[in-house]
């Protein structure tokens, strides 16, 4: 049995109907641009009928999908797998996606900015993201990313030029968060941790929204933000498909 990928359709770039013998049996999803910059392939989606599972289709499929990443310049590609699901997870490591990241959310509300918290000005901002840019990279390149791959995701993770500018506690311990997500949290010890998701938090919930997300790369964070609330959502998965 062939099982093949076919575009879907016009209007519908990136999504493509998986096929066993010409039969549409399911479906899969990918773009070539997302949180990790350019370089990265996504699999936002893939979707194979009850009744055509554990047949290897979804396999199949998933291959054939990063040779349509590395068509489209892609030289590592990223699957998001929600948090308990066997069969995903089973998958992609099938596959040789090595786990990445972890998305954790917790709900909000607002109680004002803790003492000592303040929004960084110009002149901070700039020069905490210069070194939160060259860390986060350098970070990655520790990890296994090449360098190109790093400086990509590195940039994507801050290039959020309208959001409100970082809050800080002085000394480099500072959080950025927008639309609901922490884009990045440095802190010296968890007592400071603690006091900047409170600060997340309070930002969040003051621009209407309910819930904000994290997400934690290592375990550095992760006893600080367990206590504030944050509970797993999403673990990312990644490979070189070079």
């Amino acid at each position: 049995m062939t099982t093949t990928l076919r575009p879907a359709g016009p209007g519908r770039d990136g999504v493509y109907s998986i096929c066993a013998n010409g039969r549409a049996i399911g479906g899969v999803h990918l773009t070539p641009l997302g949180p990790w910059g350019v370089g990265t392939g996504w699999i936002l989606h893939i979707q194979v009928l009850p009744s055509r599972r554990r047949r290897g289709h979804a396999c199949v499929a998933m291959l054939a999908a990063e040779e349509v990443m590395r068509g489209r310049r892609c030289t590592r590609m990223a699957a998001a797998v929600p948090e308990g699901n066997r069969a995903a997870t089973g998958l992609v490591q099938a596959l040789g996606y090595a786990p990445d990241s972890r998305r954790l959310a917790a709900g909000v509300r607002a109680t004002g900015l803790p003492s000592g918290v303040r929004m960084m000005d110009t002149d901070e901002r700039e020069e905490w993201c210069a070194a939160e840019l060259h860390r986060y990279a350098e970070s990655l390149r520790a990890a296994g990313w090449a360098a190109p791959a790093a400086q990509a995701r590195a940039q994507a993770r801050l290039d959020h030029p309208t959001a409100p500018a970082p809050y800080t506690l002085g000394d480099g311990a500072a959080v950025w968060v927008a639309h609901g997500v922490i884009l990045a949290l440095t802190a010296p010890n968890p007592e400071a941790t603690a006091t900047l998701l409170r600060a997340a938090g309070h930002v969040t919930a003051s621009q209407g929204l309910h819930e904000m997300a994290i997400d934690l790369s290592d375990d550095t964070h992760m006893k600080a933000c367990t206590a504030a609330g944050f509970a797993p959502r999403t673990r990312y998965w990644g490979k070189p498909i070079l």
